[in-house]
């Protein structure tokens, strides 16, 4: 007799992440535990995936923000509401709802935000189809695009994550925090690491003012 019998099937899926991101040391690899950890502070609605080496903006006994940046598919003019933002699995994935800026020179830079309406995946093009309800102003391709502060657009807006300062150390995928049938509020902690280094060009897009906190000085890693 069997009893307890599961079922599975599983189908393959192609997500950004696992690519080669560290940077191997054959003296053996470094790192360095945050033990403590946090809540996330902006987590999405939806469904999510946290890919190895995002980086995460980490405050002791506050929480951790997730840095979600993004790289602009096609140019924009100015006055355009309608962006594409690449979705070739390095760029996050923007969701309804997000408040998004071009991401500025410095870290207490300001600009303009925009309050995301719809996204629209086209599988073909890899790239996001994203309604925004006001312009971000003009955009060249390859513009970097990071989440903004506060709960509306506004034209001295500041980035949500300013100095993120851990890793997260392996790809990982969230379960939605509203809706989905969920009643009441889910949260998720998180754990990352430090004293990694990891290979730029398989990273999310970065900023000049992430990139200002780079502690590595070869060319092409980064290290925090």
């Amino acid at each position: 007799m069997v009893t307890n019998l599961a079922y599975f099937y599983e189908t393959s899926r192609k997500v950004r992440g696992g690519k080669w991101v560290w940077v191997k040391d054959s003296n053996g690899e470094m790192r360095g535990n945050v033990l403590l950890g946090g809540t996330i502070l902006n987590p999405k609605k939806g469904f999510d995936h946290l890919y190895a080496a995002q980086l995460i903006q980490y405050t002791p006994g506050v929480g951790c923000y997730i840095f979600r940046s993004f790289a602009v598919a096609q140019a924009a003019s100015a006055g355009d509401t309608t962006i594409y933002l690449n979705g070739d699995g390095y760029s996050d994935a923007p969701e309804e709802g997000m408040l998004l800026m071009v991401a500025p020179n410095a870290a207490d830079g300001t600009g303009q935000s925009a309050k995301v309406t719809a996204v629209e995946y086209n599988k073909t093009t890899e790239q996001f189809k994203v309604t925004l309800d006001t312009s971000l102003g003009a955009l060249t391709s390859g513009s970097i695009i990071v989440e903004a502060s506060g709960s509306a657009a506004s034209n001295a807006a500041t980035v949500l994550v300013p100095k993120p300062n851990i890793f997260n150390e392996a790809d990982r995928d969230l379960l939605p925090t509203e809706g989905y049938g969920i009643d009441g509020t889910a949260n998720y902690s998180i754990s990352g690491v430090q004293f990694k280094q990891a290979w730029i060009q398989r990273m999310q897009p970065l900023p000049n003012y992430v990139l200002k906190n780079n502690r590595s000085l070869i060319d092409g890693i980064y290290f925090i």
